[in-house]
């Protein structure tokens, strides 16, 4: 029977989806990720081109351009169960545990300390809508709005159009009537051991246009009509509204969230493995207090003192995660 031939006739490997899925979650997520793997030629590196786009919600109100987000990944290697990504409580200007035995473990002169530390990662993004206009490495995106996830480098190059810096003139590249696209050149550098993606060479196109829709029927742009004073066109602005909010993904739903009583518990087990005060046992986390600066034994010239801000040029690092 035709329905049984991948049972008898060694075709079971097509049946291992499961095995994807952590890619299959990326792919998934509405994020419009630079993937360097896709790059046919790595001198070249990665080519697309976006535009900004502002952020219409559901109930026709214009929400802000970008979600600022403060992200810790816990690097673990073993127990494996202690890793994972926890929204910074700084985001809602809160007290940040992570944030806090980061600091004090680097401060603490203990070498072993300092370079378990190192597993505590710290991650400042923005996120925005985007439609891809131009990709080469997937053609399948173009015509998407997606939700484009960005570092410090991307972040000031939208502030420098802003400020007019590159051309003279100011320019808020989400404008619908005299915004600009977005040429994304992404290219794998190495320092060290470490190998990462360089947003640097991306640029604004320097002519202002308006927004490109897409028409799926025909597989191509074109931009929308504006008025005699330079502005959207009235008759076709209820159309705009309709093409802003033809999308599968919400903005919305990459906001910062509150650190569950789950989450707080791990950290106080991540806070109790890192430095050796307990073994690795969810069982008793959830009577064991909040991790502090109070939890270790310092030599007696060790300053509590924790930094005021957090290190950002590691931009873009998580980008690929």
């Amino acid at each position: 029977m035709a329905e049984l031939d991948d049972l008898f006739n060694g075709s079971l490997d097509s049946k291992m989806d499961f095995l994807n899925e952590s890619s299959q979650t990326k792919n998934n997520d509405g994020i419009y990720r630079v993937d360097l793997s896709k790059c046919k030629d790595k001198k070249r590196g990665w080519r697309s081109v976006v535009r900004f786009l502002p952020n219409l919600t559901k109930d026709g109100k214009v929400g802000q351009l970008a979600i600022e987000k403060i992200t810790h990944y816990v690097d673990i290697k073993n127990p494996k169960e202690l890793s994972g990504w926890f929204d910074s409580p700084k985001n809602f200007n809160e007290k940040c545990a992570l944030t806090d035995l980061y600091y004090t473990m680097q401060n603490s002169k203990n070498a072993i300390l300092i370079e378990k530390s190192k597993q505590l990662k710290y991650s400042k993004k923005y996120y925005s809508y985007v439609l891809v206009l131009e990709d080469e490495q997937q053609p399948e995106n173009v015509g998407k709005i997606m939700i484009f996830q960005y570092g410090k480098t991307i972040k000031d190059k939208i502030q420098a159009e802003r400020n007019g810096e590159i051309s003279g003139v100011p320019c808020n590249v989400f404008d619908l009537s005299a915004g600009k696209d977005f040429v994304l050149v992404v290219k794998e550098i190495q320092t060290g051991d470490e190998t990462y993606p360089d947003y640097k060479m991306s640029m604004f196109k320097p002519e202002t246009t308006s927004l490109p829709i897409y028409f799926k029927d025909k597989a191509a742009f074109k931009n929308a009509p504006l008025n005699s004073e330079g502005k959207i066109e009235a008759s076709v602005q209820g159309k705009i509204r309709e093409f802003l909010l033809d999308r599968e993904f919400d903005l919305d739903d990459f906001s910062p969230k509150k650190l569950t009583d789950e989450q707080q518990a791990k950290i106080t087990e991540i806070t109790n493995f890192l430095t050796g005060k307990a073994s690795s046992s969810y069982s008793n986390t959830k009577s064991e207090a909040k991790p502090s600066s109070d939890d270790f034994d310092f030599e007696d010239n060790f300053s509590t003192e924790t930094s005021t801000s957090v290190e950002t040029d590691e931009d873009d690092f998580f980008s690929d995660l």
